[in-house]
């Protein structure tokens, strides 16, 4: 690698989140999952005070988790497609691994039990978190940008979407990885345009 190339790696370092950070959303992203999928919004609510995870949650997080179920039906099935946010980030974290982008919602068979686990805040350490090697992430993100751009192009010109990509899945995907590369990014706020 040229020196050029080292440089390069470490600036793109410096522009990502921490791998606390990292930690610290995907933990907060698994406590909306759950109360989207029907868990006690109150109890969620009350996991991530005493965790220490309630100020890293967004406003719009916080008032979906403060909003009755009733008026926010549809805002739940939005945020049950968190999961995927999920699965991308366990990814950059090197909690798991993949052989292709999938296609629908199996590849969340993987990751299924931590979705649903009562103490999820218990499975996944803040402070022992580590990153993939810097290249492999930005190549990722890359790769999921073009799909992403794809997929719109497809929709807006009344296509069927490439190679069947589910559109919600790599959307997902292309928010988490874009929220990872943007430190000054707030979660709520993340432009997903290509």
């Amino acid at each position: 690698m040229t020196p050029e190339n080292n440089s390069s790696l470490d600036d793109m370092q410096n522009k990502m989140k921490t791998p606390q950070e990292i930690t610290k959303r995907v933990l907060i992203l698994i406590g909306v999952f759950q109360a989207a999928t029907g868990r006690n919004k109150e109890t969620i609510i009350n996991l991530l005070k005493e965790n220490h995870l309630w100020s890293n949650v967004s406003d719009l997080e916080k008032k979906f988790l403060e909003t009755s179920d009733e008026e926010s039906k549809f805002i739940s099935m939005q945020y049950s497609w968190r999961a995927e946010a999920v699965y991308i980030l366990l990814w950059v974290l090197n909690k798991l691994d993949f052989d292709e982008i999938p296609k629908n919602e199996n590849n969340l068979d993987q990751i299924s039990e931590l979705l649903k686990a009562d103490d999820f805040f218990k499975i996944l350490d803040i402070n022992n978190s580590q990153l993939r090697y810097v290249d492999e992430i930005y190549n990722k993100l890359e790769e999921i940008g073009r799909l992403n751009w794809e997929i719109r192009d497809a929709l807006i010109n009344k296509k069927e979407p490439p190679n069947d990509y589910h559109p919600s899945i790599i959307y997902e995907w292309h928010y988490a990885l874009n929220w990872l590369t943007k430190p000054n990014e707030e979660w709520d706020y993340i432009a997903t345009d290509t």
